[in-house]
């Protein structure tokens, strides 16, 4: 997804950091769910943001996908304690994409845990269902 942001003309480059649990979270959500994943972000209107493992690309779907902040070159080989932030760069493409950018990972937060919630949910009923078809043998001696 990296290279789908590299011809786009960027407004401001910047070091920033992604929180630890944040980080994790979303690290988890590509292991288990699905990499590279998309989000729409409720309460934002027409925003999405493109997640895999090498960046986050929030994105404008009703402009063809135009990306509006992106936060690539993850540096998670400095943490020495997952809890710990990581350091990253942060593109803006919009004028006024700073104005969200607090807002975009707040709700990427929720989304995520939301999906990893119901993908453990899912997980749980399948692993229960299968054991309630089990027949048990009876050991008695």
């Amino acid at each position: 997804m990296k290279s789908r942001i590299e011809d786009v003309p960027k407004l401001k480059t910047e070091p920033a950091q992604i929180e630890g649990p944040l980080y994790n979270q979303a690290r988890l959500a590509l292991l288990r769910l699905k990499n590279p994943l998309r989000l729409k972000l409720p309460g934002l209107r027409g925003m999405d943001v493109l997640l895999d493992s090498q960046a986050w690309v929030c994105v404008d779907r009703t402009l063809y996908d135009l990306p509006v902040l992106a936060w690539t070159d993850f540096d998670h080989t400095k943490r020495d304690s997952l809890h710990k932030p990581t350091r990253c760069l942060l593109h803006y493409y919009h004028i006024h994409a700073d104005l969200i950018g607090n807002t975009i990972l707040e709700t990427v937060s929720r989304e995520l845990g939301k999906r990893l919630r119901r993908h453990y949910k899912e997980q749980t009923a399948e692993n229960d269902h299968g054991i309630n078809n089990v027949t048990w043998l009876d050991q008695r001696p």
